[in-house]
């Protein structure tokens, strides 16, 4: 801490010159005096006002293309968050303490929507572990705030697929593309040389950013047990992950390259095997970097940006003239309760960022979305999009828990006085083991669980169209949605599983249900399943219906079966045998009992995305490769709902975390946006580079 004898002005100066990469600190004393003044949750900010762009959602994708924006003193920018902005002093501590945030966190509070899927048919509605909740980040940082702090990356077939699956695409979304955006927002600190060699922890600059607002790297206390991972990869023939061939690099890369630590690190296109991740931790404080954080707390007071918290985006209201046939949002509804509704006026955008529950959710209550859904609740169809809250995919989990021969494990900090002991040591200077979080991961491809690959891809596809006709039953889905989603499946079958593309991520968990006691979560990350997000009522304040569709594909059972399997073979390999003692469930290891208990216990990994994809609209698309919604003509949606596999938008689920691929998506994002209105010209000359080199002679 500093000295209390320090005046607040000096102090004040001493904050606002240091770098992003200190300008956290939750429980500093004078952290008021740099505190942004344009945080509120006063409606008058923005009720009858215009703002260039209108941010709907302030979390990871909607805080940092709302800083990126703003940059721009000529546009104005407002955000529409409903939570709060954690500044309540029992919030602090449950978000930016790194283990703090584990154990104690913010799940099941104001800062979680707490949603609950409904009854799954393929999975045991008695869990006792999760019962059907699907925590959601609510609140200034979203999910950046209240998840795990992993910082990692897909393989690069991953993201090129979004090429793929968009080919006639005005913007490049491929692995390198996206890599640049992912780059620019990170600040990578590499692990101490301690680190380096009792963990194994091996990296490479060249695939990290080196001056981006999110601060990465390692804690200061890692459980000494997490030095046996990557050594018990190694003993089963898995690889660690390396850096693609130097003919994939840049000249920036291959120059940065020739001084890098070294070639392996699971960010650089290749994730298969094994890693001790990065995570988003100032290393400062040993605080969380969440978008708060990194984009917003160190920019100060721009007059150009409001962000109001408290307040639920309601609907988009739209103009009585079209652009030509597209829709032109207006202004966008928000309030407190649906009794207390007030309305902020749009003079360019509005940029959706609400996440993958939310954001469908908003576009259905404002018309845009299945014809028969909105009709049945009264709702004026504004523009038919049959894809809209479908498409939605998860990672399904499980873990195989076990009891080790080693007493030390996140349970210790259970104990009231050892807690509080940490607690104050990380408060003075974050050198404490409330600093650790789970870094341990590894992204097995189907060869490294499956004995016969080829014949499991068969199989797949044999089944597809008995699938196709589940899922028409299921949700009644539209032509055009089957057809993107087949088209998904294909490279997930084909392509995916007959390559190194992480099938399962295998989780090292320090946690287990009491002392000696940790696991290996498995999480499905390719599945086969679809599940949907739709209304049930016109009242914007009732939470929709979330059905993932877990396991009704039974693909999917049958490689977290093999899932389970590797993490069990994990437990008994090279030295981390000698450091597991027992094994605490999955003991019948036939595939009737290992099903049984997939079924009973199948919960989220927390990385929904796909209800709002990008893809053509003819394939049940939502949005087009410039993240413009189809029928709109000033409604973009950048969060991981675009993708089919990662958020929002994103069109397939990745083998990975998917925070630093939002903070990538929201990157490009900004530089589409700005080069539309005559900023940042030579982005806009390279993308077009870019789309002549995929387009070959097609005229742009």
């Amino acid at each position: 801490m500093l000295p209390s004898l320090l005046s607040a002005a000096v102090v004040s100066s001493i904050l606002l010159a240091r770098p992003a990469a200190a300008a956290y600190n939750a429980d500093h004393p004078y952290r008021p005096l740099v505190r942004r003044s344009d945080i509120s949750q006063d409606p008058s900010k923005l009720n009858g006002k215009n703002f260039d762009f209108v941010v709907i959602g302030g979390g990871v994708a909607g805080l940092a293309i709302a800083a990126r924006l703003s940059e721009n003193k000529d546009f104005t920018v407002a955000v529409i968050e409903a939570g709060g902005d954690g500044s309540e002093p029992d919030i602090h501590d449950k978000i930016y303490i790194p283990g703090y945030s584990y154990l104690n966190g913010l799940t099941v509070s104001d800062y979680d929507w707490d949603y609950r899927t409904v009854q799954q048919s393929e999975v045991d509605g008695k869990s006792t572990t999760f019962e059907n909740r699907w925590p959601r980040g609510k609140g200034l940082g979203g999910s950046g705030a209240i998840n795990g702090l992993f910082w990692c990356r897909a393989s690069k077939p991953e993201y090129d697929a979004w090429n793929d699956l968009n080919p006639n695409g005005e913007e490049d979304w491929s692995f390198d593309e996206l890599q640049r955006y992912m780059m620019k927002s990170e600040t990578f600190h590499p692990p101490t040389q301690e680190q380096q060699d009792t963990f194994h922890i091996q990296y490479d600059t060249s695939v990290h950013g080196q001056d981006g607002p999110i601060q990465v790297g390692y804690p200061y206390f890692i459980y000494d047990s997490v030095k046996h991972w990557i050594p018990a990869y190694e003993a089963l023939g898995v690889p660690v992950p390396k850096v693609r061939s130097l003919l994939c690099l840049s000249n920036f890369q291959k120059q940065s390259l020739a001084h890098s630590h070294s070639l392996q690190d699971g960010a650089s296109g290749n994730n298969r095997g094994p890693v001790i991740t990065p995570s988003t931790i100032n290393l400062a404080n040993m605080s969380r970097s969440d978008p708060k954080a990194g984009y917003i707390d160190p920019i100060g007071q721009r007059d150009n940006l409001v962000i109001l918290t408290n307040h639920l985006a309601t609907k988009i209201n739209w103009k009585g003239d079209k652009n030509g046939d597209k829709l032109v949002a207006e202004s966008v509804e928000f309030g407190k309760s649906k009794d207390e509704l007030y309305t902020v006026y749009v003079n360019k955008e509005v940029i959706m960022a609400g996440g993958t529950v939310n954001t469908p959710q908003t576009l259905q209550l404002s018309g845009v979305g299945p014809r028969s859904l909105l009709e049945g609740l009264g709702i004026e169809v504004r523009a038919e999009s049959p894809g809209v809250g479908h498409n939605l995919q998860d990672h399904a989990a499980t873990a195989v828990y076990f009891k080790s021969n080693v007493a030390e494990t996140w349970f210790e900090l259970k104990d009231a006085g050892l807690a509080d002991s940490e607690l104050g040591k990380w408060r003075q200077n974050g050198q404490s083991k409330w600093s650790f979080i789970n870094q341990a991961i590894g992204y097995p491809a189907a060869q490294d669980i499956m004995k016969d690959v080829q014949g499991f891809v068969n199989n797949v596809n044999s089944q597809l169209d008995a699938y196709v006709g589940k899922v028409q039953q299921m949700y009644g889905e539209n032509p055009t949605v089957i057809q993107g989603m087949r088209k998904q499946w294909d490279i997930t079958a084909n392509k995916f599983l007959n390559s190194e593309v992480g099938q399962l991520e295998i989780l090292m968990t320090m946690l287990g249900g009491g002392p000696y006691e940790m696991g290996f979560q498995v999480a499905l990350q390719h599945p086969f399943s679809r599940g949907t997000i739709l209304i049930n009522s016109a009242d914007p304040f009732t939470p929709p219906e979330i059905n993932p569709g877990y396991l009704t594909n039974h693909a999917d059972v049958e490689i977290l079966r093999a899932g389970v399997r590797f993490a069990i073979a994990l437990s008994k390999a090279g030295e981390m045998g000698d450091y597991i003692a027992e094994q605490l469930n999955y003991q019948d290891q036939s595939d009737e009992a290992i099903d049984a208990q997939i079924r009973s216990d199948a919960h989220t990994e927390f990385h929904p995305v796909g209800t709002a994809a990008m893809l053509p609209q003819e394939d049940g698309g939502v949005v087009d490769t410039r993240l413009l919604v189809y029928g709109t003509s000033n409604v973009r949606i950048v969060d991981a709902s675009l993708t089919t596999c990662i958020p929002k938008v994103m069109p397939l689920e990745l083998s990975a975390h998917l925070m630093a691929t939002t903070y990538g998506i929201a990157e490009k994002a900004a530089d589409i946006i700005k080069a539309q209105y005559g900023q940042n010209g030579a982005a806009t000359a390279r993308r077009h580079t870019a789309r002549r080199k995929r387009s070959g002679n097609r005229q742009i």
